[in-house]
């Protein structure tokens, strides 16, 4: 009996893993607008690190990568100053300066 105790406990233990990973793995999204192809572009990676929902607030990570012509020999720096324009609930554009790398940017949106 002790056993088949174990067992139970070991197999709802393996299905609440399998099902936190495929729960997992759903979440992640991943969308493109325009041409991923092209060669001179900027790749921006989103990820929501917290949502308020009683504040109607949501806080992204942002990393800025240039790529082609708008990036340094290398790919990380951008060759010249970008700046982001956001949408005016963001409070300001995101700004990048030229050959100091793109460290990630955190915003906020109401």
């Amino acid at each position: 009996m002790p056993g088949l105790v174990a067992l139970a406990i070991v197999a709802a233990t393996a299905v609440g893993i399998w099902l936190q990973y495929g729960e997992r793995l759903a979440m992640d999204t991943r969308h493109t607008a325009g041409s991923s192809s092209a060669t001179d572009r900027i790749d921006v990676d989103a990820s929501v690190q917290r949502v308020d929902a009683a504040g109607r607030e949501l806080t992204l990570r942002l990393v800025v990568t240039p790529r082609g012509a708008l990036a340094e020999e290398g790919g990380l720096s951008p060759a010249r100053d970008l700046v982001r324009q956001t949408s005016s609930s963001i409070r300001g554009d995101l700004s990048f300066k030229a050959h100091n790398g793109s460290p990630p940017s955190t915003c906020r949106s109401p």
